[in-house]
């Protein structure tokens, strides 16, 4: 149950956040106070679209202005239903439950309040959810494609489309993986490109559960031919390999990961890293190419991996061996600190010839005393004491 609950918690955040990972236009207008009337006839559909898509490529904040000043329908009236889906979205959940139970007593059809219904209500996963949830799909299939299975890029299509992902991560959550994927099918078939936010990750999450990994590899490679690299698509990539037993490709590919990620390392550095995904669920924004876009590309397959204790110690051991690989690796400034050319060197010094770049006596012994008096932070006692440990300093001109 508690699993559920954050669940639920996650899926109300993703609904009235989405727009802290990618502007969401149809919460820009939402939040105006009245609601987005694509039937208005002033309203040029095709141009709105085209400059949605124009602000999602460029962040260009004019084209903002002008998105903004032509969804101004300051002067339109809400109908009733659409009021008091607006006042039930004000209160705290249990009466906004409440409020939406009886909005949809007397208008069955509305869309949203359907949809909240739905989010609201998602730890019940019971026979009549679960149907409740099948008919609510249908609605939303048959309202995109009155959109003409646009893409993200069609504000028609934004609301469809947000359900149909909230149907599969609620389906993959609840083990219905073949249900999922046939959501993920779909979609695919309509539009390759311009997914809803979060939907890529979803749909990674869904074939690494189908054990399809060609469709990963497939994805990601078309994904380099645009000159474009993701680092949630790479990472569920590796996994895929990892559930086919490819240790050395999973490898390869997360020395690829690190090139494009610096922190990737944070994420896989505990066995409990899989634990650890659940922190996706507290943040409201996040950077590309940092632990928590990790984590939040991985958090809906959580369930399964919790399930493949190889692939959590893989992960860990890879992690692992490609931090001792790098030239400055905990491990070894640990070993360095330890050494018998260290004994009696204080520690503060130890890091001074770390991040100078000498991490044993080797190193210490391809220097000249005064190129390790350069570095700062040592001084002659240091010298001293590094010669007393055994320490040949290359020649050169040594202490007077």
């Amino acid at each position: 149950m508690a699993k559920k609950k954050n669940r639920k918690k996650e899926l109300r955040r993703k609904q009235k956040q989405e727009d802290n990972k990618i502007v969401d236009f149809a919460s820009f207008a939402e939040k105006a106070d009245y609601p987005l009337a694509l039937s208005e006839p002033e309203l040029d559909e095709e141009l709105v679209n085209r400059l949605f898509k124009e602000f999602e490529q460029t962040g260009n904040p004019e084209t903002l202005e002008q998105l903004a000043s032509i969804l101004e329908f300051g002067d339109s009236e809400m109908d009733e239903a659409d009021e008091l889906f607006y006042q039930a979205m004000e209160e705290d959940e249990e009466m906004q439950l409440r409020l939406l139970t009886n909005l949809l007593t007397e208008y069955p059809d509305h869309f949203e309040a359907r949809f909240q219904s739905l989010i609201l209500r998602s730890t019940e996963f019971s026979a009549d959810y679960f149907k409740e949830l099948q008919d609510f799909y249908r609605v939303a299939l048959a309202k995109w494609k009155k959109a003409d299975y646009e893409s993200w890029y069609s504000l028609e299509a934004r609301s469809p489309l947000t359900v149909i992902t909230f149907v599969t991560e609620t389906y993959l959550q609840e083990g219905l993986v073949g249900l999922a994927g046939q959501v993920v099918d779909f979609v695919r078939s309509k539009i390759d490109e311009a997914f809803p936010p979060g939907f890529i990750h979803l749909m990674m999450s869904v074939y690494n559960a189908l054990y399809q990994e060609e469709e990963i590899e497939d994805f990601y490679e078309e994904q380099l031919a645009q000159d474009w690299q993701d680092d949630g698509v790479l990472v569920h990539l590796i996994i895929a390999k990892l559930l086919n037993g490819d240790i050395e490709a999973a490898r390869s590919l997360f020395a690829d990961l690190a090139a494009i990620n610096g922190e990737v390392l944070h994420v896989f550095d505990s066995s409990y890293w899989v634990h650890l995904l659940d922190m996706a669920n507290e943040v409201l924004a996040y950077r590309p190419n940092s632990s928590l876009s990790l984590q939040i590309a991985l958090h809906p397959l959580q369930a399964f991996l919790l399930t493949k204790p190889f692939v959590i110690h893989q992960m860990l051991a890879i992690a692992e061996d490609y931090q001792d690989n790098l030239p400055d690796s905990p491990r070894k400034r640990m070993a360095f600190f330890n050494s018998a050319c260290m004994k009696g060197i204080q520690i503060d010094k130890g890091r001074n010839l770390c991040d100078a770049g000498i991490l044993s006596q080797e190193d210490l012994e391809k220097h000249t005393e005064k190129e390790i008096l350069a570095i700062s932070g040592i001084g002659p006692a240091t010298v001293k004491k590094l010669k007393e440990n055994g320490v040949r300093f290359k020649k050169g001109e040594e202490l007077v």
